[in-house]
């Protein structure tokens, strides 16, 4: 009875584990850290729209970056294309070293020049 028990528990752990470690790997791959490499300020919006407004935290510069999940399509600003990066975090690397996690969006141009979107790295939402 014993060995049975031992082993009802080492599989329920290793079960465990593995989902663990599968959840881990799946959140982990699709997040990617956009490190600000416009001079133009990325403000967070509440949608991909600025109609709708910010979030309400101060823009990123220079140096800052985003955690983003994914990207998606809305306003065309200044004519640098339309892609928008969901951000579920911001990094103030630059300035007071704080890291916010406040959702919304960046528009990916004056982030990274839309470079995130180019290369893969995040999906499309």
């Amino acid at each position: 009875m014993k060995s049975v028990v031992r082993r009802r528990g080492a599989i329920v752990a290793a079960l465990s584990a593995g989902a663990l470690a599968l959840a881990t790997g799946n959140a982990s791959a699709a997040n990617a850290l956009i490190h600000v490499t416009s001079g133009a300020g990325a403000g967070v919006y509440n949608t991909t729209h600025t109609r709708f407004g910010k979030v309400g935290i101060p823009d990123l510069g220079f140096g800052d970056a985003i955690v983003a999940d994914c990207w998606d399509r809305g306003d065309n600003l200044s004519n640098h294309g339309n892609v928008w990066y969901h951000t579920v975090s911001e990094r103030y690397t630059a300035g007071t070293g704080q890291e916010l996690f406040v959702t919304g969006w960046t528009y990916g141009a004056y982030v990274d020049g839309n470079e995130a979107f180019h290369s893969g790295d995040i999906p499309e939402c």
